[in-house]
């Protein structure tokens, strides 16, 4: 039974990794592994001959015992009722050892420690299947013709491969053990998630493009250089996104031999590599470095110019987001807007009023500064207007304010979740308290989006749910801000 259970359970991954490094207990796991029917006819043909033999030598022997022990009661029955009731509590005693310590017991520890098993009992369990070769055999291709009859594969045969579904699930169980670190698990995740990205999902918006342009006089073109600070930009002939003819990089501009002239923008041209915004960034991850094209102009299928997408836009997508050192740097990042002392992972079970007050409570100690009944009121009539349900379990309660000069956020969860009418039928367990200077409306837009892409992500959001300290709330959410894909 030990030996069924941990065949059955072991991981062949497991056994190939100890088998490549030559182990001789994993080869002969990995060989009774690949013939598993054979193997599992094997353990019951053992399993039948202990059982029998069990009942057979075991039960007389426990009948007698019983008998002796109970001898003085033999006077107070009949003898037909004494050997009744000897032979039912010698079956019970006999029962009770087959059960748990030739069934149970093995089986648990068959399961839990399924590799080991296998490894320390391939080599007994081969020995074992070869003076039993023929019956084996013929019990073996017994079972294989019916199983065959019914439709079933051997389970040898059996697909053991896993979706990626499965494959997000196990290794968040393995990152809660402690086996995966988390930073890990979010770029697997990313990872996940690319095979499935456009380029519309990463590129830049037509309306955020930098260009220069044939129409543009030389100081004019200069200025959106300095200004951005990119290393390549567009080039067009007249003043619209849509008559771009390639593009210009600055090493061009810096090399040229008569510098202290004007340049002549259409001799510098590049050619520009164009793309449709619904093709896939796993393809364009190997086209664009094997034909050494780090920009391409995105266009829709009308032709129309959409976007541009970049080589670091695709990266950002596998590791986050990607700085250098002449992006300008805002005033905050939107991991740090998570503070200690704004997040509680244990909220009570309140109403909606009640919830979003305790975390302006949490928002105002930090900030003494604010007026907290005037930004209370804010929210609340937002609130009043708009559901801040989002879905997912999700509320996101928000307002600017005049005297905000960097967003302040609180994150709340409930470890039972309140009754509350949501969009999606998810009741609310994470609420995200939001206020965002009044004259940069970009900045809320920009955190809501943020706070959008971790919530909507299944893994990180699980784990959020299953947090039980602020510490590991506000670790959470700073670690995957960090590196989960905008």
């Amino acid at each position: 039974v030990l030996m069924e259970f941990a065949l059955v359970r072991a991981r062949p991954s497991k056994i190939e990794v100890l088998a490549r490094k030559g182990s001789r207990r994993a080869l002969a796991a990995q060989s009774v592994l690949q013939k598993l029917d054979d193997y599992l006819a094997a353990c019951q043909v053992g399993i039948t001959i202990l059982s029998l033999t069990l009942g057979w030598i075991g039960e007389p022997a426990v009948a007698r015992g019983v008998e002796s022990v109970a001898a003085g009661l033999s006077a107070a029955m009949p003898p037909v009722v004494f050997h009744a009731v000897t032979f039912a509590v010698s079956l019970a005693i006999l029962s009770w050892f087959h059960i748990v310590l030739g069934e149970l017991v093995p089986r648990t520890i068959g399961i839990q420690f399924a590799e080991n098993v296998a490894l320390w009992g391939a080599l007994p369990l081969k020995g074992f299947a070869a003076l039993l070769h023929w019956p084996v055999r013929v019990l073996a291709a017994s079972s294989m013709s019916i199983v065959r009859a019914f439709g079933v594969k051997p389970a040898a045969e059996a697909d053991h491969s896993v979706t990626v579904d499965e494959m997000r699930v196990l290794l968040g169980e393995t990152q809660e053990r402690g086996a995966l670190p988390l930073e890990r698990l979010l770029l697997l995740e990313n990872l996940f998630d690319f095979g499935s990205a456009k380029v519309s999902d990463a590129m830049r918006p037509r309306e955020r493009i930098a260009y220069l342009s044939l129409a543009r006089s030389w100081p004019e073109n200069l200025a959106v250089i300095r200004d951005k600070r990119y290393s390549r930009y567009l080039l067009c002939e007249t003043l619209a996104l849509d008559s771009a003819i390639g593009f210009v990089h600055v090493k061009d501009l810096v090399l040229r031999a008569d510098v202290d002239h004007a340049p002549d923008l259409k001799k510098l041209r590049r050619d520009l590599y164009q793309v449709q915004s619904s093709e896939m960034l796993e393809k364009l991850l190997k086209t664009m470095p094997d034909k050494g094209v780090h920009m391409a102009l995105v266009r829709d299928a009308l032709n129309r110019v959409i976007g541009l997408l970049t080589l670091e836009d695709i990266l950002e997508e596998l590791v986050g987001e990607v700085r250098d050192e002449f992006e300008k740097t805002l005033d905050w990042v939107t991991g740090e807007l998570f503070s200690r002392a704004a997040v509680d992972a244990n909220l009570a079970t309140l109403d909606r009023r009640a919830t979003i007050q305790h975390l302006m409570d949490r928002i105002k100690a930090l900030n003494p500064e604010i007026d907290a009944a005037a930004a209370f009121a804010a929210v609340w009539e937002r609130e009043l207007k708009f559901a801040s349900a989002v879905g997912h379990g999700v509320m996101v309660p928000h307002a600017r304010l005049p005297e905000l000069k960097v967003p302040l956020v609180a994150v709340g969860r409930f470890p039972k979740a309140p009754s509350q009418p949501t969009p999606d039928g998810a009741p609310i367990r994470l609420v995200f308290l939001v206020l965002t200077p009044l004259e940069t409306p970009t900045v809320q837009l920009k955190v809501l989006q943020r706070i959008a892409s971790l919530v909507t992500n299944d893994t990180l959001r699980r784990k959020l749910l299953r947090v039980k300290s602020d510490e590991s709330l506000l670790t959470l959410l700073r670690t995957a801000d960090t590196l989960l894909a905008t």
